[in-house]
């Protein structure tokens, strides 16, 4: 089942990425494709049953809604205490993502998104008062060269 798509489903795959093709949108993708409306649909329908497509989420402008900053932190802390971390990090708004990292310095990867540096203060704390946390690294992202 791994890898069993061809050139034409990653096309779909890429434009749906840019939000083509979602809904009421299926004309606009098999014309960038230049494919018929039918072989888009067929394509998208086929790519749903394989499970490659999981679900459709808006793309949001954080900005607008008042989160100015977005950023990463990098937990440094003993297995024993990651599902302690994960478990206070899943209750909070700002917190987007929690990974598990598999190598490297951080055993926990975590997505936000900030609206001050309050914010940005109070998970770092939040992080810090979990027995065990070692150090915390934030990286504050500018523009997305690519998105």
């Amino acid at each position: 089942m791994k890898g069993n798509i061809d050139e034409l489903d990653m096309k779909v795959l890429n434009k749906m990425l840019e939000g083509k093709g979602v809904g009421a949108r299926l004309t606009q993708l098999a014309s960038e494709l230049n494919v018929p409306r039918s072989t888009a649909n067929l394509r998208v329908n086929k790519l749903e049953e394989k499970g490659v497509i999981l679900k459709y989420i808006p793309k949001i402008d954080w900005d607008k809604l008042g989160y100015e900053f977005t950023g990463f932190i990098g937990i440094v802390c003993p297995t024993d205490a990651v599902n302690a971390v994960a478990t206070k990090l899943k209750e909070e708004d700002t917190v987007s993502d929690v990974w598990d990292v598999a190598t490297g310095t951080f055993r926990i990867l975590v997505q936000c998104r900030f609206r001050s540096y309050e914010d940005l203060r109070h998970i770092h704390d939040l992080i810090m008062q979990v027995p065990g946390v070692k150090d915390v690294d934030v990286w504050l992202l500018g523009e997305s060269y690519k998105g």
